[in-house]
């Protein structure tokens, strides 16, 4: 199904008639979601798009310094997501963002946050009145195959607002998978995310006027200067020693995302390790070898109280389930011939006899994320 289902996503993409950054947003939103599961889902919610959609236009939603009459790092304005203005979803945000001012990352998903809960409520109502019934358009008609749905752009909000406040019966809030379309969505991530993420940029250069440069690091990348707000807790957790190397951390250090961020997003406090800023180098964008996985599996199983203790105090995301789901994923689908990471030994390419031991490690990781159940974020209708 890989190949046609490809063919029709880049229709959509081409030929949508996108006048907002939302369908972009919903279609890395349901990559993610699949991919962090760690088997194709048959289905999500609205709500996890949602919260997933919040996450993906935070970093986005704070002024851009990069504008050619900017003249320091504070000067600077909110890049427009909409034709016309800033966008409902993006103004949400920083009302938000506003209002808590030391809040560098999303709330944890089972924050006691009514502010929090709100803001994902009414982006949930945005996403469910436009983007998701229009997603599959293309010319004047429209063809489901990536999800169905139980309501259509004419859905009305007082159904919803009944839902929201706790009537399940009253809104079906499940996104049903097309049969394959799950899986086409795992399988194909490493394309369609570089795919969807550039025609994003391009629609925010266009609406906005700027150049390229620097634009797609500020739109997507990591941010490095918040990171650094996790080098001392981190360096405390892992008893001033590197992760990968075990020697001590002297010199240039750099917080690692264990899971590369090009394969996703997850800026997740279990996915973040301190490493020699030479071990970073050394290990790019490659999955480490399963003996570091095992041990960075381990670790947040065996320290997740004082990994709990370091988000709460930083204020910083922390979802295990989420984080074990996209490394199951990326190690059960290692194919021959990638090759894993060693550390000092450099890397190893995977053969045919290689890829039982790796896989095994992927359904491992499945296999803990049955363990304690996700809890869900505070005012989540059933």
């Amino acid at each position: 199904m890989t190949l046609p289902f490809l063919e029709k996503l880049l229709q959509v993409l081409a030929q949508g008639g996108f006048s907002a950054t939302y369908k972009y947003a919903v279609l890395l939103a349901l990559i993610d979601l699949c991919v962090e599961a760690g088997h194709p889902p048959t289905s999500v919610s609205t709500s996890q798009v949602a919260r997933r959609v919040v996450e993906l236009y935070w970093p986005q939603v704070r002024p851009f310094t990069d504008w050619p009459a900017a003249r320091s790092q504070t000067d600077g304005e909110l890049l427009r997501q909409n034709r016309g203005s800033l966008g409902k979803i993006a103004a949400l945000i920083w009302e938000y963002r506003q209002n808590h001012p030391d809040q560098f990352s999303p709330p944890r998903v089972d924050s006691s946050d009514g502010e929090y809960a709100d803001l994902l409520r009414e982006v949930e109502w945005k996403l469910v009145e436009m983007p998701l019934p229009r997603l599959q358009r293309v010319g004047g008609g429209e063809e489901r195959f990536i999800y169905e749905i139980g309501w259509d752009e004419g859905v009305s909000s007082s159904r919803f607002r009944k839902y929201a406040r706790g009537d399940g019966a009253a809104f079906d809030n499940r996104i049903l998978f097309v049969d394959g379309a799950a899986d086409a969505l795992v399988a194909l991530a490493a394309v369609i995310r570089p795919l969807v993420q550039q025609q994003w940029l391009v629609m925010v250069r266009a609406i906005n006027g700027l150049p390229e440069a620097r634009l797609e690091a500020f739109l997507f990348g990591a941010d490095r200067v918040r990171l650094g707000a996790l080098h001392k807790p981190l360096r405390l957790l892992q008893s001033g020693t590197c992760f990968y190397c075990g020697s001590a951390l002297g010199g240039a250090s750099e917080v690692d995302h264990f899971v590369p961020w090009a394969r996703s997003p997850d800026d997740g406090l279990d996915n973040l390790v301190l490493a020699h800023d030479r071990c970073n180098r050394h290990k790019l964008h490659h999955l480490a070898d399963v003996n570091f996985g095992r041990r960075w599996r381990d670790r947040s199983l065996e320290l997740s109280g004082r990994l709990d203790e370091i988000a709460a105090e930083s204020k910083w995301s922390r979802d295990r389930v989420r984080t074990f789901g996209v490394a199951a994923t990326a190690y059960r689908r290692v194919p021959d011939g990638v090759r894993l990471w060693m550390g000092e030994r450099g890397l190893r390419r995977l053969g045919l006899t290689d890829l039982p031991e790796v896989h095994r490690f992927g359904r491992e990781l499945a296999d803990a994320i049955s363990g304690p159940p996700r809890r869900a974020p505070h005012g989540s209708p059933p």
